[in-house]
C-alpha cells in the first residue's frame, strides 16, 4: 500500500518517520491470494502481529478510543434527527469533539500520567459563561458513556468515578496542550478526523498515536462504521457498518484489527485479526483511495491525473478520514492520493496514528 501526499504537511518539530518508497498492498494476512494479486518478496513487517506483544501504553490507547468510538456513535445517531449537522459552536458535532477528547484524556491520565497529550482541541470555550450550556452538554455526554460502559461491562464498574465536574473535564481537554519535544513520549489525537464524514453519516475516525523521541511508533483508530470486512471489488466507497473497526500498531509488533466493541482487546487473542502487507500486481489492477469531494483536502482532477500517468483504469474509492489508512492497511485499496491546497496547513494529527498503522502493515509513504 502506498500513501502519498505533499510534503509540506507537518511542522518540522512534529517529524514523521519516512517509510521505504516501495509499494506494498496492505491485506488480511489469511488471504494474501485473493484478487489474483502476486505475491512478492517485499519486506515483511518486522514481525507478525500477536496482541499480547503490544506494550501497556498501547492497551490502554486501545481503550481510549473504544470508549471514544461509543460517544461518537451515540452521538452520531442524535444526528440523524438533528437539523444542526454543521459543526457550529453548540452543535451535537462540537459537543462531541470536545467530550471525545476530554474522554480520552481522562483514559490516558489514568495510567500513564507520564506521557504528554497533543491534541486539537482546548477548553476555553467552555470556561467562560458563554459556554455553560455547552460545557454542561460535553459534560453530560462523558459521563453518560461512562455509565453506559460500565453497565454492559466494557470497563470495570468503579474504574473511575462518576459522575465526573466540569472542570474535570476543561482540565482533560486542555491535557491536549501538552508542549512535545524531539525528546519523551507524547499522545497525538484527533478526537474526530473526518467532520464532514461524520456529519453525513459516512467514514471518520478517532485517531490517537504515539510519539517516542520524535518517531511515530505506535498508533490507534478507531473507525466505528468501517465493515470487518475488506470491501467488494467494485466498490467505489466503503458503506457504514456497525459495530466498526479498530485498527491497532506499534513498531517492531505488526497492526491488527478487531470489532469497535470487542472487550479486553490486546488482552488475548480472540477477535483479534493479524493484517500485513503484500504487493499489487500491477497498476492496471490497481486501486486508489481519496476524499469526497467535500473534504479540503479533495483534488479530483489531480488525483485522476496523476492515476492515468501511473496506468491505473479503475474507478477511486472515496472514503472519508484517516479511515483510509486503516483500509489501506488491510488491503481495500493499493494507493490514497493526497493533494491538500497550499493554504492549508495540516498538522501533525492528521496523520500520525494513520502513519502507524500503514507502516506496521508494511504499507510505505512517499
Amino acid at each position: 500500500a502506498m500513501f502519498a501526499t505533499t510534503a509540506a504537511a507537518c511542522p518540522a518539530q512534529y517529524p514523521l518517520r519516512r517509510a521505504p518508497s516501495s509499494c506494498r498492498r496492505g491485506r488480511r494476512a489469511d488471504s494474501r491470494a485473493r484478487r489474483g494479486v502476486a505475491l512478492s518478496a517485499s519486506p515483511e513487517p518486522r514481525v507478525l502481529a500477536h496482541p499480547m506483544s503490544f506494550p501497556p501504553e498501547m492497551r490502554t490507547a486501545v481503550e481510549a478510543v473504544q470508549l471514544a468510538s461509543r460517544l461518537c456513535m451515540a452521538t452520531q445517531d442524535i444526528l440523524v434527527g438533528d437539523d444542526r449537522t454543521a459543526k457550529s459552536d453548540d452543535s451535537p458535532v462540537t459537543v462531541a469533539d470536545f467530550a471525545a477528547q476530554a474522554l480520552v484524556g481522562l483514559w490516558l491520565e489514568r495510567s500513564h500520567p507520564d506521557i504528554k497529550l497533543v491534541a486539537e482541541e482546548n477548553a476555553d470555550a467552555l470556561r467562560v459563561a458563554e459556554g455553560a450550556s455547552l460545557s454542561s452538554r460535553v459534560t453530560s455526554l462523558v459521563n453518560e458513556t461512562l455509565a453506559s460502559a460500565m453497565e454492559d461491562g466494557f470497563i470495570e464498574s468503579g474504574s473511575i468515578t462518576i459522575p465526573i465536574t466540569d472542570t474535570f473535564v476543561w482540565d482533560a481537554i486542555d491535557r491536549g496542550a501538552g508542549s512535545p519535544s524531539g525528546d519523551g513520549a507524547f499522545w497525538i489525537l484527533d478526537p474526530i478526523d473526518g467532520t464532514k464524514g461524520f456529519i453525513a453519516g459516512r467514514q471518520y475516525a478517532v485517531a490517537l498515536g504515539l510519539m517516542v523521541n520524535g518517531s511515530v511508533c505506535g498508533g490507534v483508530l478507531g473507525c466505528p462504521n468501517m465493515p470487518q470486512d475488506v470491501i467488494p471489488e467494485d466498490a467505489t466507497f466503503i458503506p457504514p457498518q456497525r459495530p466498526g473497526t479498530v485498527f491497532a500498531a506499534y513498531e517492531g509488533n505488526g497492526c491488527v484489527a478487531f470489532p469497535a466493541d470487542a472487550k479486553d482487546a490486546l488482552h488475548s487473542e480472540k477477535n483479534i485479526t493479524p493484517i500485513r502487507a503484500d504487493s499489487f500486481a500491477s497498476p492496471q489492477t490497481a486501486r486508489y483511495m481519496e476524499s469526497w469531494g467535500d473534504s479540503v483536502v479533495a483534488n479530483g482532477d489531480k488525483t485522476a491525473l496523476l492515476a492515468k500517468a501511473l496506468g491505473i483504469t479503475r474507478t477511486a474509492v472515496r472514503v472519508d478520514s484517516m479511515a483510509k489508512y486503516g483500509a489501506l492497511a488491510r488491503g481495500d485499496a493499493d494507493l490514497y492520493l493526497r493533494f491538500p491546497p497550499k493554504k492549508y496547513r495540516e498538522k501533525v494529527w492528521d496523520h500520525a496514528a494513520g502513519v502507524a498503522v500503514v507502516e506496521a502493515a508494511g504499507g510505505g509513504i512517499t
